[in-house]
């Protein structure tokens, strides 16, 4: 029976239920992923999570034990990397030492006894593309970081894949370069309508490439969604704390007719707070909010959002402060910290040991069941 092509709506990229197992280690728990054609989705994670097996999955490099990979409406989970139509680009750049960067993004070409007219024509322009003009017959070992990662780019993209795969890219660049070279690969990957999937395990990264991130824990995929939905609703405390910097305040207790509260006093607010899966019942549950929804005010301030506090300290992080608080709620204390513009610390006079009142915003608040965390702040 002929393969169809995917529609429209329906995904370029289709991984559904892999397992993928190590011995009595279990890589991938029942994974799924689907990449629309010209999407950009990032899988981000933390070390040992999972996120380059299952890469290696959809490239054909690793097999597995349950599951499927589907590339353009076509099963290819038994089929080798050679016969997926993807391009790889590696962490290590992998590039031919003693190939030109031109006989490096040309390898492919030559193998498939590409034209020798037609492969300078299309080698001359992938390195226009990467912006390498002018250097193609320099070896990878005069060239910068940066630039042999473009090469590799380019090496991935001389045959047209349809789909493009990352494998933490930029992690061994320095960190001007890697702004600059995330910015481009965008770029790129948009004027060539690359369906793109890229391993990662820097947030930042993923928040301002991606149009969509999976984040993985533990060999499962945790939550699925935009980089803005990601930020501003993440699903689980894992997902909240990696993603980011964030607060949770203990000692918060859900009633039974919804109501949340802190000590004595109730979280109200237009929208209320954000209630995860697994804190809609009543009973204990801990409160979560970012450090840039923190608000500082002077000590005489009062609302129904406001809350007594105290810094302990102030760390300068050149235009914004990063100020550690104390939260007095119902007799004990609890520590947060808030981040805030230098022009806000010279308004308020801040300084370290001085009272304040400290804004909890209900609308910016996350409540998650209660239970015992191992993540940072």
């Amino acid at each position: 029976m002929p393969q169809r092509s995917p529609g429209k709506d329906e995904p370029y990229l289709l991984v559904e239920n892999v397992t993928k197992r190590f011995g009595s280690f279990h890589a991938l728990r029942d994974v799924g992923l689907a990449a629309l054609a010209g999407e950009f989705v990032c899988i981000l994670g933390p070390s040992g999570c999972g996120k380059t097996t299952m890469l290696r999955v959809v490239a054909g490099l690793e097999s597995h034990e349950a599951g499927r990979v589907v590339l353009a409406g076509r099963d290819v989970t038994g089929l080798p990397v050679s016969r997926r139509n993807v391009g790889i680009v590696f962490q290590s750049y992998a590039l031919f030492p003693n190939l030109t960067a031109s006989e490096n993004v040309g390898y492919g070409l030559k193998s498939r006894n590409t034209a020798r007219g037609a492969r300078h024509d299309r080698v001359k322009e992938l390195l226009r593309l990467v912006g390498l003009t002018g250097l193609g017959d320099v070896y990878p070992a005069r060239l910068s970081g940066g630039q042999q990662q473009r090469v590799a780019l380019a090496r991935a993209m001389a045959l047209s894949p349809r789909l493009l795969l990352l494998d933490e890219p930029l992690s061994a660049l320095d960190a001007k370069v890697r702004v600059m070279l995330r910015g481009e690969i965008r770029a790129l990957q948009r004027r060539l309508g690359v369906t793109t999937v890229m391993v990662t395990h820097d947030q930042e990264e993923a928040l301002t490439m991606a149009d969509r991130i999976l984040v993985m824990h533990q060999g499962m995929v945790v939550q699925d969604g935009s980089p803005r939905d990601i930020y501003d609703a993440p699903a689980t405390p894992f997902v909240a704390s990696f993603i980011g910097a964030m607060n949770f305040i203990s000692g918060g207790r859900r009633h039974p007719d919804g109501t949340v509260f802190l000590g004595s006093r109730s979280i109200r607010g237009e929208s209320g707070p954000r209630i995860a899966r697994g804190a809609e019942e009543a009973g204990e549950v801990t409160l979560a909010i970012r450090p840039e929804d923190v608000i500082l005010a002077p000590n005489l301030t009062d609302g129904p959002d406001m809350w007594p506090g105290k810094t302990r300290r102030m760390e300068f992080r050149g235009g914004a402060y990063r100020v550690e608080v104390t939260l007095f709620v119902g007799g004990g204390e609890r520590g947060i910290v808030a981040d805030v513009s230098a022009e806000t610390v010279r308004r308020l006079e801040l300084r370290e040991d001085m009272g304040l009142a400290v804004g909890l915003c209900p609308d910016r608040m996350h409540v998650y069941r209660a239970e015992p965390r191992t993540e940072g702040a």
